[in-house]
């Protein structure tokens, strides 16, 4: 829980807001403290006021936009009556995904984006778990029938992690009036998953939401001690 006060959380995050948009249009290297507080229309001290330095205002950005996404895509499927299939399950991280553009560049580690930070021996990125699906989460599904028995978790999440990462990287090599719909994308994959992967009544989409919710939760504690682990660090090291 926030110990900020309403007033203090909205400004909060329209600096965080405001770094997000600069960092995606210029990238981390180029946007300074001057520039967020122009454009969340706050003075610079109120942006040191929040946050001591650029790196703490970054990190505090990466870890509000990867709860953001996790919660984006518990939500999709938690409001999709099927959203517990597999189909249903990579829809909605691929919604997650086009919800946040910011995880996007994160997903790819994006140099022009994210700059020095990355060289940083301490950066979050080094220590955070990879955005990757594990063949134990499709073993898991497998277990209460959302995804066929007879096929290998390992080869499965490889597959899947080629379509997330393939969808994301695809504007490297392709014109963006070249590309179907994202939407239309996103739906045909989610269809194919369901045709090649699913058990032939369609499988257990109860069963896969709660496969869901239970990893969702475990990645929320992980992070959670990760942030704190990281803040004692500091916390010694002043």
């Amino acid at each position: 829980m926030s110990s900020l006060k309403p007033e203090q959380e909205e400004r909060e995050k329209r600096i965080l807001d405001a770094a997000a948009e600069l960092i995606i249009r210029q990238g981390y290297d180029k946007t300074t403290m001057s520039d967020v507080a122009e454009e969340a229309g706050v003075s610079r001290g109120i942006v040191y006021l929040h946050f001591e330095n650029k790196d703490k205002l970054f990190e505090a950005l990466v870890y509000r936009e990867t709860l953001l996404y996790a919660q984006a895509w518990l939500d999709h499927i938690e409001a999709d009556p099927r959203g517990g299939t597999i189909g249903g399950i990579y829809r909605a991280v691929l919604y997650a995904i086009k919800s946040r553009p910011f995880m996007v560049a994160m997903m790819r580690r994006d140099r022009r984006t994210f700059g020095s930070y990355l060289h940083k021996p301490d950066n979050l990125f080094a220590s955070m778990q990879s955005a990757s699906f594990s063949a134990d989460f499709f073993q898991a599904l497998q277990e209460v029938g959302v995804i066929r028995k007879d096929v290998d978790p390992v080869v499965t999440a490889h597959i899947m992690d080629v379509l997330s990462y393939g969808l994301v990287t695809i504007g490297e090599f392709r014109q963006p009036d070249e590309l179907p719909p994202y939407d239309v994308v996103m739906e045909a994959i989610g269809d194919m998953m369901d045709r090649l992967l699913a058990p032939e009544d369609g499988g257990n989409s109860e069963g896969g939401k709660a496969v869901i919710r239970q990893l969702a939760a475990t990645s929320r504690a992980y992070f959670e001690q990760m942030k704190q682990a990281k803040e004692k660090k500091e916390g010694t090291e002043s």
